[in-house]
């Protein structure tokens, strides 16, 4: 299997976007990585990749492709800017050039903080007819609002509908806490889309055997009161630091606490400042540190701070640094809320105060200089037993293969040739093999899954099964034979009293007719068809196709039982109540044409946009993975 992985960063940046790719390979998928060329989070390009950037072209086994990009530079507004939308053209300009020759299952996208790289992963799903990953690490624009950074409601406004059609042009979403999979179902509401989560997994820290680097240290680490608070990571505006920073300054003159900040960002030297102005003596700045280093800083720490502002999206947001907080044995110190705050809480590995409530952690801290068994750990079993249990490194990885795989079964064309083979001994639903369908496949709105079949509806049914032969819907429901195990009919939709007798005298079961009002199908099953239907009930649709797709796909995910035919307008033909469609029309497959004669509007338009649809995905080549079974 082929995987493009498309990221800003990557290798000798250090992202876990890296453990990914080199896992794939070593299970051995062929991975190339679309990216840029290595700034972050220095802005400016690694000396080393300077001096021998052919030696940054391959990641153990995966190829790397790196495109020019306007670099960060200082990371103010507007370099960031540029730097954002570069990758996003130069990905999409100068990745179809380098990636012209390759073709691909899947696309991967790290979507860290922009989201926007996912505009270059749509265009190469749509270039390379390939299955779209989108890992979600950051909630855009929710940050950019909770942050100040955006202020414009028209400005927020549009970048809200950019992130909601990204989210609907992926195929699955992984969203890194259970609060981003709400609040990201909250955005793209009544779309539904498949999300996942998918969260981080502790950084491996190697252990080295030099002195301390941290020379504030050496002459105090005798004293026993000392207090050494260090943070890792981003510094930012996300990062909480201005309350930080009150901390520190309310903290000056304790001489027993020392605060180390290892990292860059934005904010980084607007705080220097600060600290500076404010003549605080033990708040020291490490800059941009190797992973390798990391692990000398965690082991003299007594404390490690992690820090989120306020807001839904920032506290929904599990900073990737926890999950290596927890794994280091050492007191966490939170100013943070949400699904962090709770992770904290749980294991017992720390204390969490309200990110605006800097008070709190001043009191706190006078109190641990007096008694340091405050931030004393003694139970690093059962966090270690929390970590292995949520964030284990191979089962999450493993579960990426689950979801390619699930991906590619979603692929899978299942046609059934004859009434007689209709499953009804287990879960199904079933369709039309017709243009409607394959119209609004296309279009995302229409979705595979393993229980779907299909049944030739028309000439398009030809188009991937050669020398099959038509069953109108009419005959589908005039021919079925039911078995013995079905005892009750529901009929969601259209039904006249004369269809019903039809279907009564048919099939001589009771019918329950629940009729539909117009309106949009998520309102429909919410309101009228939330049902816990048995093992022994059939469910017949007559809405028009996407609509019966849609509210077959809605009953698979609510009921744990479900036998489903959507067969549109075919009761009211097979009932006689519609007229004869002409033999002409019939024989070849012209059906489609015949019945535009009534509802024309909205079949015509329907007619243009799934002929439309099914065009583009001639010319994309999107049929050419499907696999296709006979039954």
């Amino acid at each position: 299997m082929r995987v493009l992985i498309i990221s800003q960063y990557f290798w000798p940046e250090q992202f876990r976007i890296n453990d990914i790719a080199s896992d794939l390979t070593k299970r051995g998928y062929e991975v190339d990585v679309l990216t840029g060329k290595p700034n972050y989070p220095q802005g400016k390009l690694y000396e080393d990749f300077k001096l021998n950037h052919k030696k940054y072209k391959k990641y153990g086994d995966a190829n790397i492709y790196r495109v020019p990009i306007w670099l960060r530079k200082n990371s103010n507004k507007v370099n960031l800017f540029l730097n954002y939308l570069s990758f996003v053209f130069s990905g999409i300009f100068f990745g179809f050039f380098y990636l012209r020759k390759k073709k691909y299952d899947y696309i991967f996208t790290f979507a860290t903080s922009p989201i926007t790289v996912a505009i270059v992963s749509i265009f190469f799903s749509k270039v390379k007819n390939a299955k779209t990953v989108l890992w979600v690490l950051d909630l855009w624009p929710n940050i950019l609002l909770e942050l100040s950074i955006i202020r414009n409601k028209f400005l927020y406004s549009l970048l809200k509908k950019l992130v909601i059609k990204i989210y609907l042009s992926h195929d699955l979403i992984l969203a890194q806490s259970q609060t981003f999979i709400n609040i990201i179902k909250k955005q793209i509401y009544p779309k539904k889309k498949n999300i996942s989560y998918f969260p981080a997994w502790p950084e491996t820290l190697t252990s080295n055997k030099q002195n301390s680097i941290n020379e504030q240290y050496n002459s105090t680490n005798e004293n026993k009161k000392k207090i050494n608070i260090v943070f890792t990571g981003n510094v930012g505006e996300a990062q909480n630091f201005d309350n930080i920073f009150k901390v520190a300054r309310e903290l000056k003159n304790e001489e027993n606490i020392h605060w180390t900040i290892i990292g860059t960002g934005r904010k980084l030297e607007e705080i220097k400042l600060l600290v500076e102005s404010e003549n605080i003596k033990n708040f020291y700045f490490k800059g941009h540190v190797q992973l390798s280093e990391v692990k000398r800083y965690h082991d003299e720490a007594d404390i490690l701070l992690i820090s989120l502002s306020k807001g839904e999206g920032l506290s929904g947001t599990i900073p990737g640094k926890l999950q290596t907080y927890l794994n280091s044995q050492k007191f966490i110190l939170g100013m943070i809320q949400g699904e962090a705050k709770k992770i904290i809480e749980t294991t017992n590995s720390g204390i969490c105060f309200d990110p605006e409530d800097h008070e709190g952690v001043v009191n706190f801290l006078k109190n641990v200089v007096h008694n340091k068994n405050l931030i004393k750990i003694d139970n690093f079993l059962s966090v270690k037993n929390y970590l292995n249990k949520h964030f284990n490194k191979e089962r999450i990885l493993n579960e990426l293969q689950t979801y390619f795989k699930q991906l590619s079964k979603d692929l899978n064309l299942k046609l059934i040739s004859n009434i007689s083979k209709i499953p009804f001994d287990k879960n199904f639903s079933l369709s039309g093999l017709n243009l409607a369908f394959i119209g609004f496949y296309n279009l995302n709105v229409i979705r595979l899954h393993e229980n779907l079949y299909l049944w030739p509806d028309g000439i398009f049914a030809k188009r991937f099964y050669k020398n099959i032969a038509k069953i109108p819907g009419r005959s589908l429901v005039k021919n079925i034979k039911l078995p013995e195990l079905i005892k009750k009919i529901y009929v969601i939709g259209n039904l006249t009293e004369k269809s019903k007798n039809y279907l009564e005298n048919l099939y001589k079961r009771n019918i329950v007719h629940i009729n539909l009002p117009y309106g949009k199908v998520e309102d429909l099953f919410n309101n009228h068809c939330k049902i816990n239907f048995s093992n022994s009930d059939l469910i017949i649709i007559t809405l028009p196709t996407p609509k019966q797709e849609l509210m077959s796909e809605m009953i698979k995910n609510y009921s744990k039982n479900y036998k489903i035919l959507c067969v549109g307008g075919a009761v009211t033909m097979a009932s006689g109540e519609e007229k004869q469609i002409p033999i002409f029309f019939d024989n070849y497959g012209l059906e489609f044409l015949w019945r535009l004669k009534t509802d024309t509007r909205r079949r015509i338009y329907r007619l243009f946009v799934s002929f439309s649809s099914y065009v583009v995905g001639l010319i994309f080549m999107k049929y050419k993975k499907f696999k296709k079974t006979l039954i």
